[in-house]
């Protein structure tokens, strides 16, 4: 397919300063901060980028597209066109655990602070403990559900993650198989210089 190419406006890559690029980086392993990649078998690469925790998703989405042109540069191309590409807010597991809000004799289910008909020997953990407000379902100690008042207070932290698919290519001629919809398609050296402030 002839593209007469025309390359995506690089003003959705809004300008990030270098300054801001402070967390730019590869991650070492798949619950790392940064950016990770993979080739498949038709060319496409797929980049991930995983912010740290409280990162924003347009900056996460920044850092995904300027890797997508450094692995464009790096492959001797001059252009790539996005075949997909999404941002999510993710839960970070990292520091936001049950376990942290709570102390260590909720979460692991201690009856050492129990008092009443559930902590006396001979009763069940879970039944009706007068002592208890609301009964068996406090949870905790052995019966139902988490108290509403933890699950008020407990918010695991968010971090975002971008994930873009490209394929990279240069000149007049590319086909996207697959696709039934010409990709929105970017200069790397555009990207590059738009979002780290550099040619």
């Amino acid at each position: 397919m002839k593209l007469g190419i025309w390359i995506a406006s690089v003003a959705m890559v809004v300008a990030m300063p270098a300054t801001a690029q402070k967390g730019y980086k590869a991650a070492k392993t798949a619950k790392d901060v940064g950016y990770r990649s993979t080739t498949g078998t038709d060319g496409r690469i797929t980049i991930v980028y995983t912010g740290a925790r409280g990162a924003k998703p347009d900056q996460v989405a920044k850092f995904a597209m300027l890797r997508a042109a450094e692995l464009t540069k790096e492959a001797g191309m001059t252009w790539f066109a996005v075949i997909s590409a999404q941002t999510s807010d993710l839960a970070n597991g990292t520091g936001s655990s049950l376990r942290d809000k709570t102390g260590p004799d909720f979460a692991t289910g201690s009856t050492s602070a129990a008092s009443g008909a559930a902590g006396q020997a001979g009763s069940s953990p879970g039944v009706s403990d007068g002592a208890v407000p609301t009964g068996p379902t406090t949870g905790g100690f052995g019966g139902g559900d988490v108290p509403y008042q933890v699950l008020e207070r407990w918010r695991p932290s968010q971090t975002a993650q971008s994930v873009v698919v490209i394929q990279p290519g240069s000149g007049d001629n590319a086909a996207f198989p697959g696709l039934t919809q010409q990709p929105t398609i970017y200069s790397a050296d555009d990207v590059i210089e738009q979002v780290r402030g550099t040619r």
